[in-house]
């Protein structure tokens, strides 16, 4: 018999006993972490389903030689809630990636990694082995991601009835069903890149002139800017968002709440902008955010709104479906990190991301408790970078790796792009331009 054909009789005779679980998988509230294979970048390797689907028995490809000892990492960022030695599945690890997903991995020939380690994607957390009677003495690796269903802050993994889910690898989902091999998989799980793109930021003085300035998104420094206009909004301004290059919104500042559309003309060598054109009064919102697709969101007294703008430069009319998302965002700042995603922080200092669904539809995650209460603006052009604002001038970068996993695990920083002269009382940075 083969060493392959070995393999897969040995282990399907094993582990049907040991893992078999229904192929279904739960209805999850939240989408999966963004997980890669648990192996450097570049290698092949051999997922196998035997009879325990949706997990995963993992060889390495061509012909399985280099699967004992071969390194294993972190999929994605997350904190290792179980590091031990089991009698069945020998050493095991498993990581908690936020939102109720946990990957397991066991039968492992070493552990790297302790309880309430924090772990990036690509974190080494040990090899691959042949541990545990249910190894059957075949080096391989046992993968599950799960699901924590019940809320007991944990995923049950290995056994019928676990909550083990369907795993998606770079964007492909395996796990279907039993008795599936997918061949030659290609590990991604790469150096994570650096974020690229400029972003362009619009600030407000306090004598009403307009600023525009651009920062290397890679580097955190400032490449153009501060550009200042000569004329004034003409208006005290309370709230400013960005659509686009050339297009804000502002509010004035009094009870009409009287909402301003700001053309602007040139930001090169001079910046300067139309006459601000009045849209219509009652947005007496304390913050407003563009989320750089279709959605401007807007809070109030605590109470958040969400419109959708239909023209890049728009009228009135172009401003339409008003929905009350809820109350209760007593939001010192307010920026957007993507679609419907929005970050804050509180005056105790609470940095907070948001997933907006719809009229009382949401997800919050406190990424921090404290220290954020020194920033008085927070602003992002995508891609996890987020830039802090503080009264004494200085404007201070972070990236957060994975801005939409509901942790602050992989969130860097603060490295600072200046250390004075941002005097602006209002900021704003056009979304979306940073990849």
């Amino acid at each position: 018999m083969s060493r392959s054909a070995l393999l897969r009789s040995a282990l399907t005779t094993t582990l049907v006993a040991a893992f078999t679980i229904a192929t279904t998988t739960t209805s999850q509230a939240m989408a999966a972490p963004d997980l890669q294979l648990p192996f450097p970048c570049g290698q092949q390797w051999r997922l196998d389903t035997w009879a325990h689907a949706p997990a995963l028995d993992m060889v390495k490809e061509p012909d399985q030689h280099g699967t004992e000892g071969a390194t294993l990492i972190a999929p994605a960022a997350g904190k290792v809630n179980k590091s031990v030695r089991h009698a069945n599945a020998g050493n095991m690890i498993q990581i908690n990636h936020g939102g109720g997903y946990f990957t397991t991995y066991i039968h492992l020939q070493s552990r790297d990694v302790s309880v309430g380690d924090t772990v990036q994607r690509g974190t080494v957390i040990g090899k691959v082995g042949k541990d545990g009677e249910t190894a059957n003495g075949h080096p391989h690796l046992h993968f599950e991601l799960g699901y924590d269903s019940n809320g007991d802050g944990s995923a049950s993994w290995g056994f019928e009835g676990s909550e083990r889910v369907r795993p998606t690898f770079n964007g492909v989902t395996y796990g279907q069903s039993d008795n599936r091999t997918w061949r030659n998989v290609t590990s991604r799980n790469c150096a994570t890149p650096s974020p690229e793109g400029r972003a362009s930021i619009y600030g407000v003085l306090p004598d009403g002139r307009l600023t525009y300035t651009a920062i290397d998104a890679a580097t955190g420094k400032r490449t153009h800017g501060a550009v200042v206009s000569t004329a004034t909004l003409g208006f005290t301004p309370k709230a400013i968002a960005t659509l686009n290059f050339n297009t804000l919104l502002v509010t004035k500042n009094d009870s009409s709440g009287m909402l301003y559309r700001v053309d602007i003309r040139t930001n090169n060598e001079t910046l300067e902008f139309e006459p601000p054109v009045q849209l219509g009064t009652g947005y007496t919102h304390d913050h407003l955010a563009y989320d750089g697709k279709s959605h401007l969101y807007g809070i109030a007294d605590g109470t958040l709104r969400r419109y959708t703008i239909t023209a890049t430069k728009p009228a009135l009319t172009n401003i339409t479906d008003n929905t009350l998302i809820g109350t209760g965002f007593t939001l010192k700042t307010l920026t957007t990190t993507g679609a419907d995603w929005l970050l804050g922080t509180t005056a105790g200092g609470q940095l907070i991301s948001y997933r907006i669904n719809g009229a009382g539809n949401w997800q919050r995650h406190q990424l921090r408790d404290a220290t954020w209460q020194g920033f008085d603006h927070l602003l992002s052009p995508g891609a996890g970078v987020y830039y802090g604002h503080a009264p004494n001038g200085s404007l201070h970068r972070y990236h957060d790796a994975d801005p939409y996993d509901g942790q602050d695990n992989d969130l860097t920083g603060p490295d600072t792009v200046d250390a004075t002269g941002w005097s602006q009382t209002l900021l704003s940075a056009q979304p979306a331009t940073v990849s």
